[in-house]
């Protein structure tokens, strides 16, 4: 790696950490890119030399908060136990991730709203494709339930696909509402977040786990 790279890298990471920081704070309302500069202290000139625009840095965000989730959930998931227990401690983790890094779940919430219905360019929708192609999240939540078909601590009725689409569609939007509205739901409906969380993984090992 030349010194030019290295820079160019650190810089980077730099404008990663600093565009995550800005987007949060703000919403992803009237962020500009003189806000992120100012907050990585790099100029618009280095910034252009690591992105061609702020939709390109924000889907790097995304991409990165995404290796990093995955990374998370691959350290702490036990291979070696029933694909009930591996379904449940997958749930468990996204819980564990909320209170731990809220951040990371609004931003993949923000992400998903901004880009609801277009990509800005057709390099991005492909990156980005292909990201969630290999979607390592949902593949480790298919390999439980079908090893919990498998093993017979999950029905054996379950359409492995389906139902790993269905936990994982509810479980991460109900994730982002957390994050976004967690206390104000407290305050509204007198329903501690903890017990949403807690009644949700019931609800969902209930419908899968074999009687």
């Amino acid at each position: 790696m030349t010194w030019h790279q290295d820079v160019r890298n650190r810089s980077r990471e730099e404008l990663i950490s600093a565009g995550l920081e800005v987007l949060i704070e703000q919403n992803f309302t009237k962020v500009g890119l003189k806000e992120v500069c100012s907050r990585a202290n790099i100029s618009k000139v280095t910034f252009y030399k690591c992105f061609a625009s702020i939709d390109e840095m924000i889907f790097a965000i995304q991409h990165r908060i995404m290796e990093e989730i995955t990374e998370y959930f691959e350290e702490r998931m036990n291979v070696e136990t029933s694909g009930a227990e591996l379904v449940e401690r997958y749930l468990n983790l996204w819980v564990e991730l909320l209170t731990e890094q809220s951040d990371k779940v609004k931003f993949i919430g923000f992400f998903d709203h901004t880009y609801s219905d277009h990509y800005p360019t057709t390099e991005l929708q492909e990156a980005y494709s292909n990201l969630v192609h290999e979607n390592v999240l949902g593949k480790m939540l298919y390999n439980g339930i079908a090893r919990g078909i498998e093993d017979g601590t999950l029905r054996s009725n379950l359409d492995a696909n389906l139902t790993t689409h269905f936990v994982f569609v509810t479980n991460i939007s109900l994730m982002q509402k957390l994050a976004f509205r967690g206390r104000i739901l407290e305050q509204e409906h007198g329903t501690e977040v903890e017990e949403l969380t807690k009644t949700f993984k019931e609800v969902i090992l209930n419908y899968v786990k074999a009687n």
